[in-house]
């Protein structure tokens, strides 16, 4: 990777293109970087042909970050890069092996881990977000749900070996292949099935709740109250269309609005700023009201990467206005992007740092709540 790392106070460049990655939780206003811990896709193409003002945005605010940790006012971490390294280096694929207890899955066209629980009961289909493939975390939180008794599919739908490299037009059919593989399967219940998503999987799970009335429960993490543009990880030129489709053609979406850069700030204004221009494209709404199971949020006020927190209560207002059952809410208020998940291991270094201690609070809390949430709303 072509890029350099300062440490607090410092700042160094390259070719003028600067990323802001600020301390602890609220980490990367910019590209996968391993140990921000925060995967945040701003790479040229990504943003609907704003890419320049992001750029300029976030060079001014590196400006004013550096220029108050040269005071010792704050500390924080500067990764400065090219737009050509940008272009290069999109976050690696990860295709996680089933391991003993689950095995990969080709059948019916479909790219996935499943791990089948040991006796006959509830399955769930888990999606993760906008890295693509079949990653660690996504898998490990899985073989969890397994242990827990679930029959668990750990579903790839984009990325993974011979499929779209990008987050884009994704055939919301290929979900219903899914979930009807899961029906067919020896030990699962056919009528107690749900899904979990995680960001852009999030947006997935609740766009495909609204088609499938069996589901029992639903979890959308980080979730987006509207159908978002496509992500392109290795960048384009060409405007990006909806990051879903249905019998071949795009479902509506809300385009990205250009963003003043000199206000600074991170991706999650620029979203902010794109969703006042809702009733402008009301069809870009999620109808969450037509989901027919139980539906669980998760959120994190301190999410930087896009408004997860005023997008779930969107989603709670609308189901109000529906007459629709409320929706559960869950809103960690010391968490960003990283707010669902397994808890941290004991023991692990990340824990002797204190935005991580509070993180892990929010994801011991939230982990514990979802096996509650989900056993609860899948019982016979």
């Amino acid at each position: 990777m072509s890029s350099s790392v300062g440490r607090p106070g410092s700042a160094q460049q390259i070719n003028n293109k600067v990323i802001v990655i600020t301390k602890g939780d609220r980490t990367c206003a910019g590209l996968y970087v391993e140990w921000c811990e925060v995967i945040a896709p701003i790479v040229p193409g990504t943003t609907d042909g704003t890419d320049d003002l992001f750029y300029r945005r976030l060079r001014y605010h590196a400006a004013a970050m550096t220029a108050r940790s040269t005071a010792g006012v704050v500390a924080s971490f500067v990764l400065l890069i090219n737009v050509a390294a940008a272009q290069r280096n999109v976050p690696p694929v990860q295709m996680a092996p089933p391991g003993d207890s689950g095995r990969r899955i080709t059948d019916d066209g479909l790219l996935a881990n499943y791990f089948p629980a040991q006796r006959k009961g509830p399955a769930l289909l888990i999606l993760g977000g906008s890295i693509g493939g079949l990653s660690v975390p996504t898998n490990d939180a899985a073989k969890a749900l397994q242990a827990e008794g679930f029959s668990v599919l750990h579903l790839s739908y984009f990325r993974g070996p011979g499929q779209n490299p990008r987050l884009e037009l994704i055939p919301v059919d290929y979900f219903a292949t899914a979930l009807a593989w899961l029906q067919r399967q020896p030990e699962v219940d056919p009528t107690r099935l749900g899904t979990i998503g995680v960001s852009k999987g999030a947006e997935a799970a609740l766009v495909v709740a609204v088609r499938h009335p069996e589901l029992k429960a639903v979890i959308a993490a980080l979730p987006s109250s509207v159908v978002w543009p496509g992500i392109v990880w290795e960048g384009t030129k060409e405007k990006i269309g909806s990051s879903w489709s249905e019998q071949g053609k795009p479902i509506s979406h809300l385009p990205h609005v250009p963003y003043d850069p000199s206000k600074g700030g991170t991706m999650a204004d620029n979203y902010a700023v794109s969703l006042r221009a809702l009733p402008q494209h009301p069809e870009a709404v999620i109808p969450v009201e037509r989901i027919a199971g139980r539906l669980l949020l998760v959120c994190g006020e301190l999410d930087v990467e896009w408004p997860s927190c005023p997008m779930s209560r969107q989603i709670q207002e609308r189901l109000r206005g529906k007459g629709r059952p409320e929706a559960t809410l869950i809103a960690h208020k010391n968490a960003g992007h990283r707010a669902f998940g397994l808890p941290i291991p004991a023991g692990d270094p990340r824990l002797d740092r204190d935005e991580f201690k509070a993180l892990n609070v929010a994801l011991a809390d939230g982990w514990t709540k979802a096996i509650e949430f989900l056993k609860a709303a899948m019982r016979p």
